[in-house]
């Protein structure tokens, strides 16, 4: 392959996908930033979430190939992809609710998906810092001992990220973090999301322009499967192809 092509921190050549005979994504290519929060914006059915899907290992790609620092990762499964520093948290948190909130932390630093079975080993080395940490980063502190189960939907879902980032990934993928939201813990996401990305690269799927304009480094917009523009928020909004494609349409998946 070319140096152009295993170059650079994530590089994204050429994807294409396919679900029951439909182009999900097109010949998709795309260069991510290293430390930089981008965020991938399109109208109903652009391929945004099927392009973490593809980056994540939850989906595999038909053809094209996806490189992280050089090294090839294409078609790896999640656990693998996981490993290499990629964290994934989907739209709906995934976060048991019957543990407090420092257990969930505590389950997601050992990598055990048995809940039971951590419930009766000892703390891994390096937990209770990594996880005083993780629980500052996104305000959680003076919950840790509450039931999952009891947070509000914002909260919930600062704790998903939460559990992710005890993992240490170097890349965040998010899909609508935002969704469901009070105007309140909106604000305060933006605040998280906007102290993290000096540390991380965050790629996050998002439809709420309001909130990419107060986040984003980046804006890549998809249509139809496919790079439409690239650029900061300014560009995009004043780029015309990107305003046909938006004329009556709504963002979702």
């Amino acid at each position: 392959m070319s140096g152009d092509m295993i170059g650079g921190f994530l590089k994204i050549r050429n994807l294409r996908k396919s679900f029951g005979g439909n182009q999900v994504i097109n010949d998709f290519s795309l260069d991510v930033t290293e430390r930089r929060l981008q965020c991938l914006v399109g109208p109903n059915g652009a391929g945004k979430t099927t392009t973490i899907d593809l980056i994540s290992g939850r989906q595999k790609p038909d053809s094209g190939h996806i490189w992280l620092r050089g090294d090839d990762i294409t078609g790896l499964g999640e656990h693998e992809i996981a490993r290499r520093g990629v964290g994934r948290k989907f739209q709906i948190p995934a976060v048991l609710k019957g543990l407090s909130v420092r257990e969930n932390l505590e389950v997601a630093f050992s990598r055990e998906t048995s809940a039971l079975r951590n419930m009766f080993r000892l703390r891994a080395p390096g937990c209770d810092e990594k996880l005083a940490e993780v629980a500052r980063t996104v305000r959680l502190t003076g919950r840790l001992d509450t039931e999952a189960g009891l947070l509000s939907h914002g909260e919930t879902q600062w704790l998903e990220i939460g559990m992710v980032l005890m993992q240490d990934p170097e890349i965040l993928l998010l899909d609508e973090p935002v969704a469901g939201m009070t105007e309140n813990e909106i604000e305060l996401t933006v605040e998280i999301l906007n102290r993290l990305k000096k540390t991380h690269t965050i790629i996050l799927v998002e439809h709420d322009m309001n909130f990419v304009r107060k986040i984003a480094d980046i804006v890549t917009v998809l249509h139809m499967g496919a790079l439409l523009a690239q650029g900061s928020l300014e560009d995009i909004e004043k780029d015309e192809r990107v305003r046909a494609v938006y004329l009556g349409t709504e963002d979702a998946h």
